[in-house]
């Protein structure tokens, strides 16, 4: 099958999947793209599983493997884009060391340079498909441009005005970055905060209460961990990074606890009210359940009369 052939199957696999499927959080979306395991393969029209608490959307990935170190960094770089007001516009040029500060890293570690420069490359590969009843983002790239020139250390980025319409939530990117700086190295923890704060939130912004599968959890994240036990530490560990209030900016947990101690099935936890950004509707997707809607009341007619 050609590569032409094998992109349409793939987009008319996920339009399929769509009519039963419902509003998209962006957090949900970032949750499945990146994973928590540093290495893996590549993907092609890959179906990524998503959360199903309440919404779920068709996700499907082109390119490389992405792990948290990409989520960091492109993290980073929609930050500084939306401060300085550059988000869906011209390409901007900013230090590589202002970048690895939104990171959390030591920018005089010479190893990093080349690094960010592979990580760029790899995000400007990397092509995403979302579909959902409401939202139809198809073959969009992560990141427009993305270049680093190894001898003034200057980054080159553009984000299209895609990106910045449709999956960026703006509401919750400041303490994004200010909680996954301080998680470092804990990919875990900083996955779990996306996921966490994507999740419904009370109307009267009180503490909401969620129960997650614990084998749910282990599957979304893409832990490389064997053991179950091992996973159950790990996941305790993340959780109590999330309970720690960060450079004055309240924790996003709350409280959390085994359903039972001794199986540990389920973990309960309770968050803060976090706003939820569902992405807009397309008047391409907004048309195709008009269509399902009609056809269906059509086909419930027919049946009546028949009988």
């Amino acid at each position: 099958m050609a590569d032409g052939q094998e992109v349409e199957a793939g987009t008319k696999l996920v339009a399929k999947k769509a009519a039963t499927l419902s509003p998209l959080p962006l957090s949900i979306a970032r949750s499945a793209l990146f994973s928590v395991a540093p290495n893996g393969p590549s993907s092609k029209h890959r179906v990524i599983p998503t959360a199903k608490k309440g919404v779920n959307a068709t996700v499907t990935y082109t390119g490389p493997h992405l792990n948290m170190e990409h989520f960091r960094l492109w993290q980073a770089l929609l930050f500084i884009a939306e401060e300085r007001g550059q988000l869906g516009g011209e390409a901007f040029e900013v230090p590589l060391s202002e970048v690895l500060r939104c990171m959390g890293k030591d920018y005089k570690h010479k190893e990093l340079k080349q690094k960010i420069s592979s990580i760029l490359t790899e995000l400007k590969a990397a092509v995403v498909t979302v579909i959902s009843d409401r939202v139809c983002y198809q073959n969009d790239s992560l990141i427009d441009v993305g270049d680093l020139d190894l001898e003034t250390r200057v980054l080159t980025v553009k984000f299209g005005k895609r990106i910045a319409t449709r999956l960026l939530d703006r509401e919750i990117l400041k303490n994004d970055i200010d909680r996954s700086r301080e998680f470092k190295r804990h990919y875990l923890a900083i996955w779990l905060h996306g996921f966490i704060s994507s999740q419904a939130s009370r109307a009267d912004k009180k503490n909401t209460t969620h129960t997650f599968s614990v084998d749910e959890l282990r599957r979304l994240c893409g832990t490389q961990v064997k053991a179950r036990w091992h996973f159950c530490q790990d996941l305790e560990r993340a959780l109590e990074k999330l309970k720690k209030p960060v450079d004055g900016i309240a924790p996003l947990v709350k409280s959390w606890k085994w359903d039972d101690e001794r199986t540990k099935k389920n973990v309960i936890v309770e968050k803060v009210h976090t706003l939820v950004k569902l992405l807009d509707e397309t008047k391409g997707t907004a048309g195709a359940k008009e269509r399902r809607t009609a056809a269906e009341k059509a086909a419930a007619s027919r049946a009546t009369v028949a009988l």
